[in-house]
């Protein structure tokens, strides 16, 4: 037994068009929503680059530590926008240099040597100086460098 369905009406047309209204506002918020991420850019520019101990001019056995920064992104920070902390073996900060400003909450000093002219910004080949007050062993210590507002860090770590 066929039944027929021509005698029923469907949604009416102003139902139809308000329900495809809807829809297509739903969708467009959807997509918004997944593609707004994409347009910030996600967080922050990573930092890249290498801090290399010299070994010439290292003597770990002394307190000594020489390393030379070279970064690709950014290419030329401001010195105010460096962060350093020097860590022992545990983990622990020792020295810190922010900018032009040294601290150390033990034996030791972290400081620039600014080998183009520009005392005011990190060219490549700068070196970064660890020196201790009293004659010490760095063996396995860490060195972090890190760039406002760029997310990451760049290590370097005095061989043992």
């Amino acid at each position: 037994m066929k039944r027929v369905w021509m005698g029923r009406k469907g949604v009416s047309p102003v139902i139809a068009t308000i329900l495809m209204v809807a829809i297509t506002v739903v969708l467009a918020a959807v997509l918004y929503v997944m593609v707004s991420g994409y347009m910030q850019g996600g967080g922050m520019i990573p930092i890249s680059g290498a801090l290399t101990c010299n070994l010439q001019q290292t003597s770990p056995n002394n307190g000594n530590a020489t390393f030379e920064l070279a970064l690709s992104n950014p290419a030329n920070p401001a010195l105010s926008d460096v962060s350093v902390k020097f860590l022992d073996q545990n983990g622990t900060m020792v020295a810190w240099n922010n900018g032009t400003t040294n601290g150390s909450t033990g034996n030791f000093w972290l400081n620039w040597t600014h080998i183009v002219s520009d005392q005011t910004h990190i060219k490549g080949g700068d070196r970064l100086i660890v020196t201790a007050k009293v004659a010490t062993q760095i063996l396995s210590y860490d060195i972090l460098v890190t760039v406002s507002p760029y997310s990451g860090v760049v290590e370097g770590h005095v061989p043992p």
